[in-house]
């Protein structure tokens, strides 16, 4: 059963490698959506508080205060900060699944090299976040659990990826020096 997916050591390390892979994209598209819907509701919510203040301002300036609002204050924060990196999640872990599933290493180390990135993106993040906590006076155990969350799962995303790349080239280079017996 295990025969074609064994490395050449005899090991089943690549189906533990493939199964973490699904399990690990699956989670990514399930945060992703969860993300997506949670933010959508809460920001839905203050449009329709919003128009209805700017129903009372009268017609003249409704149109332009709110079109011009919720392009600078909704539409561009959450595109830039949150839809894009949602979309690329959720577009990269498809590529994670479909990668694992035809044998495609370009399509790991793809999804691989943008979880690398953005766990040094979150970093970065983190330290203008670190000015919000202390301004706020908000816990820093808050801010460090956060961080090691993301980090962790990104580092294990990044990892077991990295991992099944490996045992994913040497299968194919173990499979096409292997004699063919008719």
């Amino acid at each position: 059963m295990f025969r074609v997916h064994t490395s050449r050591y005899g090991s089943c390390a690549s189906e533990i490698h493939k199964t973490m892979c699904y399990f690990f994209a699956g989670l990514n598209i399930f945060l992703t959506l969860h993300l997506m819907a949670n933010l959508l509701h809460d920001d839905l919510e203050v449009l329709d508080d919003l128009e209805e203040y700017f129903d009372r301002l009268g017609n003249k300036c409704k149109s332009k205060l709110f079109s011009f609002w919720f392009v600078t204050h909704f539409l561009v924060p959450f595109v830039v900060f949150v839809g894009g990196p949602a979309v690329a999640n959720f577009i990269l872990a498809v590529m994670l699944i479909f990668g694992v599933y035809d044998r495609r290493p370009a399509l790991i180390r793809v999804f691989q090299l943008f979880i690398i990135a953005q766990m040094v993106v979150i970093g970065i993040i983190s330290v203008f976040v670190y000015t919000i906590v202390v301004q706020q006076e908000i816990s820093n155990f808050f801010l460090l659990f956060v961080l090691t969350v993301f980090t962790a799962l990104f580092g294990a995303e990044a990892w077991i990826a990295g991992d099944y790349y490996k045992l994913l080239l040497e299968e194919i280079r173990f499979e096409s020096f292997e004699p063919t017996t008719a």
